[in-house]
């Protein structure tokens, strides 16, 4: 049987390390020892500390939404995509929640670095553009956009918090109608 890939191992256990203990409290010994790797081939992969949580905390992150955003329906009404978006989340495996779990944790400013922190924070307020963007489709009144932007972002995010941070379970139904909710409160003119 072929061992795992080892930098894979390593970033596994650093997930679950780092959400463990936090950033400051998790030292390389742990992770190496965890990934059942010495310390320089940890060292060989990664430069320092910082380098293996951003590449955990944010880059691991980046490559999830992007793989969620990709399998995501295209060309069905706005509500059902942001439908599809949450039940993504419900169905994330150990890993891809341990992974959100961090990443959330830094942009809400509990754990990691402020060079991390500040990455996540702008991919977010890019985020929020590309949201307006979106539902520009649903919503053609310049004044109202941003603040329905906002809304429907922060109910989205609500939602997403209590899947993720707080493992609870959101019936289709209450997501379907908050989301519809929303989008019924803004018709094109």
């Amino acid at each position: 049987m072929e061992k795992p890939d080892i930098k894979e191992t390593i970033k596994k256990k650093a997930v679950e390390i780092f959400s463990e203990k936090g950033f400051h409290g998790t030292t390389i010994r742990e992770i190496a020892k965890e990934a059942e790797c010495s310390v320089p081939m940890l060292y060989y992969y990664y430069n320092n500390k910082n380098s293996l949580f951003e590449e955990v905390s944010y880059n691991e992150f980046i490559l999830l939404i992007e793989r969620l955003n990709a399998s995501v329906t295209r060309n069905v009404p706005l509500a059902d995509i942001y439908y599809q978006a949450v039940k993504q989340r419900m169905e994330l495996n150990a890993y891809d929640k341990g992974v959100y779990k961090l990443s959330m944790k830094v942009w809400l400013g509990f754990d990691g670095s402020k060079e991390v922190r500040d990455k996540i924070v702008k991919w977010e307020s890019d985020r929020l553009e590309r949201t307006k963007q979106i539902l520009a489709k649903a919503c053609d009144d310049p004044e109202v956009l941003p603040v329905f932007s906002n809304i429907m972002v922060r109910i989205i995010e609500n939602m997403i918090e209590k899947i993720i941070l707080l493992d609870e379970v959101i019936s289709d139904e209450e997501i379907k109608k908050e989301i519809n909710f929303m989008m019924d409160s803004v018709k094109l003119k």
